[in-house]
């Protein structure tokens, strides 16, 4: 696994300057996003009962879209763009968020340990930032 990291800052929740690790394995077209301190974090929609992406996530992907980095389809709009890729959060409360094709996967604390083993083998996670979750 070909991986490329870079680091966004952005406002918290707290309206505070936070940093966020990103991973990009452009190979299984996925972005791993390592934020514990909500910047760009899935938030919930208390109205349709799930998560969406918030206004910090679309910030993020629209300066990632602009790098010339290993991420194909800039000629999308970002809309578009954010929909080609998968995108793992792992987030605050030791969770895991999978966004693809406009569903939300959700993995709890209880769920990680086993995702340990799993990430060195299927590489479906990056296992630095699973092992950082627990």
């Amino acid at each position: 696994m070909q991986i490329q990291q870079l680091e966004y800052k952005g406002l918290n929740l707290m309206d505070v300057v936070s940093t966020v690790e990103i991973a990009i394995d452009a190979m299984r077209n996925t972005v791993h996003v390592y934020d514990t301190q909500q910047v760009v974090e899935p938030e919930y929609d208390f109205v349709t009962k799930g998560y969406r992406l918030s206004e910090g996530f679309y910030k993020m992907a629209g300066v990632i879209q602009a790098k010339p980095l290993f991420l194909g389809h800039k000629e999308l709009m970002l809309l578009e763009w954010v929909e080609a890729h998968r995108w793992v959060f792992y987030c605050s409360k030791q969770t895991i968020k999978e966004y693809e094709q406009g569903q939300f996967h959700i993995i709890h604390i209880e769920e990680i340990s086993s995702l340990v083993q799993s990430a060195t083998k299927n590489q479906k996670y990056y296992s630095k930032y699973v092992n950082r979750l627990k």
